[in-house]
């Protein structure tokens, strides 16, 4: 008892001290003078000419990036404000952070003006372009036709459902804040600049509400990021029904917040939910083993009355006698199924950024999936299940199909981020010790490993 103690209190303090921002990669390739810059969650290449030649947002789910930005003359260029012709840096110098929080070039222009580009290091898919002693307009960048922008004042969205050259789903958004008001002129959207020091906030990510608010929240009170989603909307975003989702994103949201770690958040989300499920889970439970109870009763009446309509009136009967309402564990049972299928999406909603998650007892990177990663917690899913299935089950012969489903479903889970796979193990705890709570309270017991495989009752030492 007491080492395990010691090695519980061991792991806790080595989650609370260990902590690892992921790399970031950056190259320049002479050949193309092109600059590469890779993180966790996108990669992006710019030029020398102070553009970004694309933007690809990583995809946790099918491991690949999706290109969402291509340049076309709109990279925060900065346009002369007489000729409308473009203004070119003369060099640039690439800066990344000590602590690698961000990477930044400066570009340098021949006045002395300076466009600095601020990429972050951190799961909120923002950065900034800052503007020193420039003059002239700055061309936005786009991810969508204009059917897919929307811009006031000095806020900008771009919001793009499919990729333009192969169809995929990306439902991707480009916010932007600018210093200054926001014009279009011959399908250009532009802002002033005016020698000051002036800083655009940009967020190009998935169409997440967490982290466009993480990203503007702080200017104007909040009000750039209401302005933002009032916007999105305009384009067909948040419906009335994405409130009950972003209700759960933003209760984990301060899990995380509260706890600074994803690996306690969900194992806290899941624990709050399935305790407000509680009652419900009792009342389907108590539903299964009123009718299992009866099972016997039933088959009597099968075997009695060959009559169908016979046999149901015995059947109604026998339920009125018995003060049973067979439909009532199939409609309890309903409840829970939307509450953990957003739970499960919730879950998943944040799959990027465990990838920045401080360590997590054994695991330093909550994004990685498959057999190495998820090894621990396949073993705990799989004993959990096993268990459950036991107690769950009556006779051997119905047994066998939990027992075969407890060891194949978690396989087919295997390549889930740890993250994900976290929220499974725990639950599938959860759902074992709420069997055998149940067990106890209604008296009902399962079945043993030597009832499953035939073997009958243990032999009595003499």
């Amino acid at each position: 008892m007491k080492k395990g103690l010691f090695f519980l209190t061991l792991l806790i303090f080595l989650n609370i001290i260990a902590f690892a921002i992921p790399e970031i990669t950056v190259s320049e390739s002479s050949l193309n003078q092109e600059i590469s810059i890779e993180m966790k969650l996108y990669r992006l290449k710019l030029d020398q000419n102070g553009h970004i030649l694309n933007f690809e947002l990583f995809d946790s789910r099918t491991k690949k990036y999706n290109l969402v930005y291509e340049y076309t003359g709109d990279s925060y260029d900065i346009l002369d404000a007489q000729t409308m012709t473009e203004i070119l840096p003369s060099n640039y110098n690439i800066r990344l952070a000590e602590d690698q929080t961000y990477v930044e070039i400066i570009y340098f222009f021949p006045n002395g003006g300076q466009k600095i580009y601020k990429f972050y290091n951190d799961p909120n898919y923002h950065f900034d372009v800052q503007f020193k002693n420039l003059n002239g307009y700055v061309v936005l960048p786009s991810i969508s036709f204009s059917s897919g922008i929307r811009y006031t004042d000095n806020v900008f969205v771009s919001y793009i459902d499919r990729s333009v050259l192969t169809g995929e789903t990306l439902d991707s958004a480009l916010a932007i804040y600018t210093p200054g008001e926001i014009e279009s002129s011959q399908n250009q959207y532009l802002f002033p600049l005016n020698y000051s020091d002036q800083k655009v906030i940009s967020y190009l990510g998935p169409t997440k509400k967490i982290f466009i608010k993480e990203t503007f929240d702080g200017i104007e009170e909040g009000n750039t990021y209401s302005t933002i989603i009032d916007l999105m909307q305009d384009l067909g975003k948040f419906g009335p029904f994405s409130n009950i989702f972003y209700w759960f994103v933003s209760f984990f949201w301060w899990l995380f917040k509260v706890t600074d770690n994803f690996g306690w958040a969900i194992i806290l989300f899941t624990l709050i939910v399935n305790a407000i499920l509680f009652p419900v889970y009792g009342r389907q439970k108590k539903s299964m083993i009123e009718m299992k109870q009866l099972q016997p009763e039933l088959d009597k009446i099968r075997k009695k009355y060959k009559n169908p309509q016979k046999q149901q009136e015995e059947t109604l009967k026998l339920y009125k006698e018995k003060g049973v309402n067979p439909a009532g564990g199939c409609l309890t049972s309903l409840i829970p199924l939307p509450i953990m299928i957003i739970l499960w999406q919730v879950i998943y909603y944040f799959e990027g950024s465990y990838a920045y998650n401080p360590r997590f007892l054994l695991w330093t990177d909550l994004s990685l999936g498959g057999f190495q990663s998820n090894f621990f917690l396949l073993l705990i899913a799989i004993i959990a299940s096993l268990i459950n299935a036991l107690l769950m089950s009556q006779d051997a012969r119905n047994a066998w199909t939990s027992v075969i489903m407890s060891v194949v479903f978690p396989f087919i889970l295997i390549g889930l981020p740890v993250g994900v796979f976290i929220y499974y193990s725990m639950n599938t705890i959860i759902q074992t010790f709420l069997t055998f709570v149940y067990n106890r309270i209604y008296n009902v017991k399962g079945i043993t490993i030597r009832q499953l495989v035939g073997l009958g009752p243990k032999p009595i030492r003499r």
